[in-house]
């Protein structure tokens, strides 16, 4: 889903939500009470963003036979944006959901680095760390970030199928940039 209007990537742009599409992309399908549970805040809180998160068509009602539980699910477990806006109020809206979403990607990746002494010595041979310099043109950065994501689109299918899961298969989060180097060196 390409989120193209300004007032959803202003909404989204909010770090509660981010953990909220997280949970909801772990359990399936949540109320915002176990929401709540899951990312460390109020109930009423996740309701609200929730329900925001459900105007902007990220989230939806799951199907339930309670007449009291009501839980969420994801419409879609994909949500991409352009950094190149046809306006100033649409630039200003993406560049703030990207620094959000980084912010929220390095959090995580830092809450990894802190915890990892608690993984199984096959768990940590196996998480990826990497990274690299090299020189590209637009093009080729382009070429690169579409066969990284062909490779990335190869495990889609466990996320919304539980069974197509592997056994001692657990979430693992996969996070690439490429991006330019400022021409005025390190900062």
């Amino acid at each position: 889903m390409e989120i193209v209007d300004a007032a959803a990537m202003r909404a989204l742009a909010h770090p509660l939500k981010w953990d909220l599409l997280d949970a909801l992309l772990t359990e399936g399908a949540a109320t915002s009470t176990r929401c709540a549970e899951l990312v460390g805040d109020s109930q009423a809180n996740c309701s609200f963003h929730l329900r925001q998160l459900a105007r902007y068509g990220l989230v939806e009602r799951a199907p339930t036979t309670s007449k009291r539980d009501r839980p969420w699910r994801l419409a879609t477990v994909d949500q991409s944006w352009s950094r190149v806006q046809p306006d100033e109020s649409r630039s200003r809206a993406a560049a703030e959901l990207e620094r959000v979403f980084v912010q929220h990607e390095v959090a995580k990746l830092m809450r990894w680095v802190r915890s990892a002494s608690t993984y199984g010595e096959d768990w940590r041979r196996a998480a990826l760390g990497s990274g690299s310099q090299t020189w590209l043109t637009p093009d080729e950065l382009a070429d690169l970030g579409k066969r990284l994501n062909e490779v990335l689109l190869t495990y889609r299918d466990r996320l919304t199928d539980p069974t197509m899961r592997p056994a001692g298969s657990r979430p693992v989060r996969l996070y690439a940039v490429g991006y330019p180097l400022p021409d005025d060196g390190p900062e």
